[in-house]
Protein backbone atom coordinates (compact mmCIF):
# COMPACT_ATOMS: atom_id res chain seq x y z
CA UNK A 1 0.00 0.00 0.00
CA UNK A 2 1.32 3.01 -0.73
CA UNK A 3 2.38 6.01 1.79
CA UNK A 4 -0.55 8.25 0.45
CA UNK A 5 -2.80 5.53 0.67
CA UNK A 6 -2.17 4.82 4.43
CA UNK A 7 -1.66 8.70 4.96
CA UNK A 8 -5.40 8.95 3.93
CA UNK A 9 -6.77 5.89 5.73
CA UNK A 10 -4.57 7.48 8.73
CA UNK A 11 -6.30 10.87 8.26
CA UNK A 12 -9.71 9.52 8.65
CA UNK A 13 -8.72 8.88 12.01
CA UNK A 14 -6.32 11.50 12.97
CA UNK A 15 -9.48 14.02 11.73
CA UNK A 16 -11.68 12.67 14.12
CA UNK A 17 -9.37 13.47 17.26
CA UNK A 18 -8.40 16.44 15.75
CA UNK A 19 -12.54 17.32 15.00
CA UNK A 20 -12.81 16.71 18.97
CA UNK A 21 -10.11 18.77 19.57
CA UNK A 22 -11.50 21.67 17.78
CA UNK A 23 -15.02 21.01 19.43
CA UNK A 24 -13.25 20.51 23.15
CA UNK A 25 -11.45 23.94 22.18
CA UNK A 26 -15.01 26.06 21.18
CA UNK A 27 -17.22 24.56 24.52
CA UNK A 28 -14.62 25.00 26.43
CA UNK A 29 -15.88 28.73 27.13
CA UNK A 30 -19.05 27.06 28.58
CA UNK A 31 -17.95 23.36 29.90
CA UNK A 32 -14.72 23.08 32.03
CA UNK A 33 -15.27 19.52 31.73
CA UNK A 34 -14.44 20.42 27.82
CA UNK A 35 -10.98 22.17 28.40
CA UNK A 36 -10.11 18.71 29.80
CA UNK A 37 -11.22 16.61 27.07
CA UNK A 38 -9.17 19.06 25.02
CA UNK A 39 -5.79 18.39 27.06
CA UNK A 40 -6.45 14.82 26.69
CA UNK A 41 -6.95 14.92 23.04
CA UNK A 42 -4.64 17.74 22.12
CA UNK A 43 -1.61 14.71 23.99
CA UNK A 44 -3.30 11.85 22.17
CA UNK A 45 -2.72 13.68 18.86
CA UNK A 46 1.38 12.53 18.99
CA UNK A 47 0.83 9.35 20.36
CA UNK A 48 -1.87 8.65 17.51
CA UNK A 49 0.87 10.06 14.95
CA UNK A 50 3.42 7.90 16.17
CA UNK A 51 1.25 4.52 16.32
CA UNK A 52 0.20 4.92 12.80
CA UNK A 53 3.84 5.91 11.96
CA UNK A 54 5.38 2.48 13.91
CA UNK A 55 1.90 0.44 12.59
CA UNK A 56 3.69 1.11 8.94
CA UNK A 57 7.00 0.88 10.12
CA UNK A 58 6.19 -2.39 11.05
CA UNK A 59 4.26 -3.60 7.76
CA UNK A 60 7.10 -3.14 5.89
CA UNK A 61 9.17 -4.84 8.21
CA UNK A 62 11.38 -2.34 9.27
CA UNK A 63 12.11 -1.21 5.46
CA UNK A 64 10.33 2.24 5.13
CA UNK A 65 12.38 5.07 4.52
CA UNK A 66 12.75 8.90 6.76
CA UNK A 67 11.14 10.00 3.66
CA UNK A 68 8.09 7.41 3.11
CA UNK A 69 7.17 8.03 7.18
CA UNK A 70 7.88 10.85 6.62
CA UNK A 71 5.21 11.67 3.89
CA UNK A 72 2.74 9.34 4.91
CA UNK A 73 2.58 11.43 8.33
CA UNK A 74 2.36 14.89 5.80
CA UNK A 75 -0.48 12.77 4.23
CA UNK A 76 -2.34 12.23 7.36
CA UNK A 77 -2.16 15.82 8.76
CA UNK A 78 -3.40 16.66 5.57
CA UNK A 79 -6.17 14.92 5.42
CA UNK A 80 -7.03 14.64 9.47
CA UNK A 81 -6.74 18.72 9.30
CA UNK A 82 -8.86 19.15 6.11
CA UNK A 83 -11.86 17.26 8.17
CA UNK A 84 -11.17 19.37 11.50
CA UNK A 85 -11.02 22.31 9.19
CA UNK A 86 -13.87 21.56 7.42
CA UNK A 87 -15.62 21.66 10.99
CA UNK A 88 -14.11 24.64 12.07
CA UNK A 89 -15.75 26.83 8.80
CA UNK A 90 -19.36 24.75 9.38
CA UNK A 91 -19.20 25.37 13.41
CA UNK A 92 -17.74 29.05 12.99
CA UNK A 93 -20.29 30.05 10.16
CA UNK A 94 -23.15 28.98 10.93
CA UNK A 95 -23.52 27.08 14.45
CA UNK A 96 -21.45 29.86 16.91
CA UNK A 97 -20.68 32.55 14.87
CA UNK A 98 -19.60 34.86 17.20
CA UNK A 99 -17.48 32.62 19.08
CA UNK A 100 -14.04 33.91 17.65
CA UNK A 101 -15.10 37.64 18.70
CA UNK A 102 -16.37 36.29 22.45
CA UNK A 103 -13.07 34.47 22.38
CA UNK A 104 -11.04 38.12 21.51
CA UNK A 105 -13.15 39.95 23.99
CA UNK A 106 -12.14 37.09 26.83
CA UNK A 107 -8.78 37.63 26.09
CA UNK A 108 -8.73 41.08 25.99
CA UNK A 109 -10.80 40.62 29.57
CA UNK A 110 -7.78 39.27 30.90
CA UNK A 111 -5.05 41.76 29.87
CA UNK A 112 -6.76 44.01 31.28
CA UNK A 113 -7.01 42.60 34.87
CA UNK A 114 -3.42 42.14 34.64
CA UNK A 115 -1.65 45.01 36.42
CA UNK A 116 1.42 45.70 33.58
CA UNK A 117 0.54 48.47 31.04
CA UNK A 118 1.62 46.51 28.14
CA UNK A 119 -1.09 43.36 29.14
CA UNK A 120 -3.46 46.53 29.06
CA UNK A 121 -2.36 47.97 25.77
CA UNK A 122 -2.28 44.73 24.41
CA UNK A 123 -6.54 44.37 25.90
CA UNK A 124 -6.38 48.05 23.91
CA UNK A 125 -5.46 46.66 20.75
CA UNK A 126 -7.63 43.88 20.49
CA UNK A 127 -10.64 45.93 21.14
CA UNK A 128 -9.16 47.77 18.48
CA UNK A 129 -9.25 44.80 16.27
CA UNK A 130 -12.78 44.15 17.11
CA UNK A 131 -13.92 47.82 16.46
CA UNK A 132 -12.45 48.20 13.10
CA UNK A 133 -13.81 45.04 11.85
CA UNK A 134 -10.77 42.80 11.71
CA UNK A 135 -12.08 39.75 13.58
CA UNK A 136 -10.37 37.01 11.49
CA UNK A 137 -13.80 35.21 9.28
CA UNK A 138 -14.43 31.41 9.97
CA UNK A 139 -12.58 30.41 6.19
CA UNK A 140 -9.52 32.49 7.56
CA UNK A 141 -9.46 30.85 11.10
CA UNK A 142 -9.97 27.32 8.81
CA UNK A 143 -7.17 27.41 6.46
CA UNK A 144 -4.93 28.97 9.56
CA UNK A 145 -5.89 25.11 11.47
CA UNK A 146 -5.17 23.52 8.12
CA UNK A 147 -1.86 24.88 7.30
CA UNK A 148 -0.59 25.35 10.76
CA UNK A 149 -2.15 21.19 11.31
CA UNK A 150 -0.14 20.37 8.11
CA UNK A 151 2.90 21.97 9.15
CA UNK A 152 3.51 20.51 12.88
CA UNK A 153 2.21 17.20 11.70
CA UNK A 154 4.25 17.83 9.42
CA UNK A 155 7.25 18.08 12.03
CA UNK A 156 6.26 15.99 14.35
CA UNK A 157 5.89 13.15 11.52
CA UNK A 158 9.62 13.59 10.60
CA UNK A 159 10.88 13.32 14.24
CA UNK A 160 8.28 10.10 14.72
CA UNK A 161 9.96 9.12 11.84
CA UNK A 162 13.54 9.71 12.59
CA UNK A 163 13.16 7.83 16.00
CA UNK A 164 11.49 4.95 14.55
CA UNK A 165 14.08 4.26 12.08
CA UNK A 166 16.91 4.79 14.73
CA UNK A 167 15.58 2.42 17.15
CA UNK A 168 14.47 0.25 14.77
CA UNK A 169 11.24 -0.02 16.55
CA UNK A 170 9.72 -3.67 15.05
CA UNK A 171 8.15 -4.87 17.93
Amino acid sequence: MSVYRRGARDGAWMGLVLCGLFASWALSMRSPLASVAFMVLALAVPVLACMQLRRSFRIDMGMSTLSALWMQGICTFFFGTLLMAALALVWLRWWQPGLIQDSLLQAADVYAGIDNPDARRMAADVHTLIDKGMVPRPVDVALSLLWGGVFSGSILSLVCGAVLRATGAKK
